[in-house]
């Protein structure tokens, strides 16, 4: 229990407002499972930013071991010996105002980026600047200050991490509007040449340590389960009633970023002790609730306990336990859930529902780096699952069931246009993925590489939703010999076969390519058990290279019945 209420008050002290030196420094040293080596190739000192960055990233079991290039106008010594897990470029453009412009200061620095890009596939982070630092710029309009050059700047490298892959801004202009204090602070500047002042300094290192590195290494979450008195209003639905309870601005606020969070592909779900025709009843007549009931993919209101509730919400969304973030008011039910369900990721909501909001905004594991693909049909589709599970039941057969869903299955072989949602899914795939692999952007660009690779990426629709993209099969070919590196299926697409109707297709294409023998990477995770179940059922607990005739026929015996076929794109 102990350990809970730890992770609880470090949870509220760093993320639902900005937190100061003394909290930080007092900050309990929570237990990491991975340490992550960046390399910082550097203009300016960075060990302000580094030696705070510990803390926020123990909130995800994380910690961080930093190597140095000497201070270097020219970024001589790129990359260091390479061994890094993430690259950061970090630079004072003032030192560059005066030599050049922000058009050449950006081609300048796209030249260190190739050469870096050259030796290394691994993500490369690289800083914008503030347009303004300081009082003095206040009486000085765009053209008669350098904030003219600067916003040039910032525009010129936004358009150069688009076309770079692997790139990732960090967006110090941006960060600017986080603060209450000046973001710049002179006596910094005069005794070190660091320009940032001591909120600004935190603010970038908590964005380091629960935005980008989460999102780089670590799959999104899925979900939310959201509790609802004291956490989406203030009040209790059941003694005051849907017009009784109240909806401060901090809880207007906050309902207006959960939309936000489920129009980014997060599925919004709750797990509340009340009855379910009241609280479909309160989203009915409150008018003035951002969220709407048909914004929940799933509901669970009744007065079972609060995590058997979340394994029947993770049973209809059809996803993990660990991929959900639990947010209570109630310090005894994320006790309860972390007993029972220690893989959950909890939030404790405040009754200030801002506080709620802030927390949310910095929680580990929900920020985006890029549009998802999918993001508008998830919610849609989990629900039109709920309807499919009724058809199910009510059919004659499992057959009769599929036949009725009228699906249609469309390939599309290395398709360069799918590149963004294929590295989606090897992100954020987690029981269905055969390998775990986690492709960067710079791999998935490769692999669609027609010579050398089979990338296949599948789409599904049926009469109830169109899933979009849904799955992906990925093999390296070398003559005779091919290696299936990546199998991916999202768990919104399990329990119709779909998997196994196109792994057919896709082995009848490897053997017109001359395909005799086929590897297929494995590697046991927390909760890819689903797939490496599929493919027992094809191979049995054998490692050894397949022969793809005899592999292919094992495949379609199993889905020769299945009603829907493979369409080409």
């Amino acid at each position: 229990m102990n350990h809970v209420l730890t992770y609880l008050d470090l949870a509220d002290s760093l993320l639902c407002s900005i937190p100061n030196r003394t909290q930080i420094a007092g900050s309990p040293k929570l237990a990491s499972r991975q340490t992550f080596q960046i390399r910082v190739d550097r203009t300016m000192p960075f060990e302000f930013i580094a030696n705070l960055m510990p803390p926020f990233c123990r909130l995800w079991e994380a910690d961080v071991d930093f190597d140095y290039s000497d201070y270097d106008a020219a970024l001589t010594e790129l990359g260091g010996d390479l061994k890094a897990d993430i690259f950061i470029i970090w630079i004072d453009w003032r030192i560059y105002l005066k030599s050049m412009t922000a058009q050449e200061s950006v081609h300048w620095l796209q030249e260190r980026i190739e050469r870096l890009r050259d030796v290394t596939n691994k993500p490369i982070w690289v800083n914008n600047w503030p347009e303004s630092l300081g009082v003095k710029d206040t009486l000085f309009s765009f053209s008669a200050s350098d904030k003219g050059w600067f916003r040039n700047l910032n525009a010129h490298i936004s358009e150069l991490i688009e076309q770079n892959t692997g790139c990732v801004l960090i967006d110090l202009a941006a960060l600017v509007q986080e603060g209450s204090d000046s973001f710049y602070d002179y006596r910094n500047e005069e005794i070190s040449n660091y320009p940032f002042s001591n909120e600004a300094t935190i603010i970038i290192s908590r964005h380091l340590g629960v935005h980008l590195l989460p999102a780089t290494f670590s799959p999104r979450l899925k979900a939310i389960a959201l509790d609802l008195d004291d956490t989406l209003y203030n009040g209790v639905l059941g003694e005051e009633g849907a017009e009784g309870v109240s909806l401060t601005e901090g809880h207007h606020l906050l309902q207006r970023l959960l939309l936000r969070l489920k129009q980014s592909g997060i599925l919004l779900t709750l797990c509340s002790r009340n009855e379910e025709q009241d609280v479909k009843a309160l989203f009915e007549k409150r008018d003035d609730f951002p969220l709407k009931w048909d914004d929940f993919a799933a509901v669970c209101a009744n007065w079972r306990t609060k995590t058997e509730n979340l394994d029947q919400l993770a049973q209809i969304l059809n996803i993990d336990p660990s991929a959900f973030l639990f947010v209570d008011d109630n310090p005894a039910e994320l006790i309860k859930m972390a007993a029972t369900r220690p893989e959950v990721h909890l939030l404790r909501a405040k009754r200030n529902g801002q506080a709620t909001m802030n927390g949310l905004c910095h929680y580990p594991g929900l920020y985006q780096l890029h549009p998802d693909d999918a993001a508008l049909s998830r919610t849609t589709d989990i629900q039109a699952n709920q309807r499919r599970e009724r058809i199910r039941q009510e059919a004659s057969d499992y057959n009769a069931y599929l036949d009725s869903l009228e699906m249609r299955i469309t390939v599309y072989e290395n398709d360069p246009s799918h590149v963004k949602r294929l590295y989606e899914l090897s992100r954020k795939t987690n029981q269905f993925n055969l390998a775990l692999r986690r492709m960067t952007e710079s791999e998935v660009n490769e692999v669609m590489d027609i010579n050398h690779y089979l990338s296949v990426t599948i789409s599904l629709s049926d009469v109830l939703s169109d899933s979009g993209i849904i799955g992906a099969f990925v093999c390296r070919i070398e003559g005779e010999q091919g290696q299936l590196i990546e199998t991916l299926f999202s768990c919104r697409a399990l329990g119709r076969e779909i998997e196994t109707v196109t792994f057919a297709w896709v082995l009848e294409q490897l053997i017109t390519r001359g395909v005799q023998h086929l590897n297929i990477d494995t590697i046991q995770g927390p909760r890819n058990a689903p797939a490496l179940d599929w493919l027992k059922r094809f191979v049995g607990d054998s490692p050894e290279p397949q022969s793809l005739k005899d592999l292919l026929m094992r495949v379609k015996a199993a889905c020769r019945d299945h009603p829907a076929k493979v369409e080409v794109n």
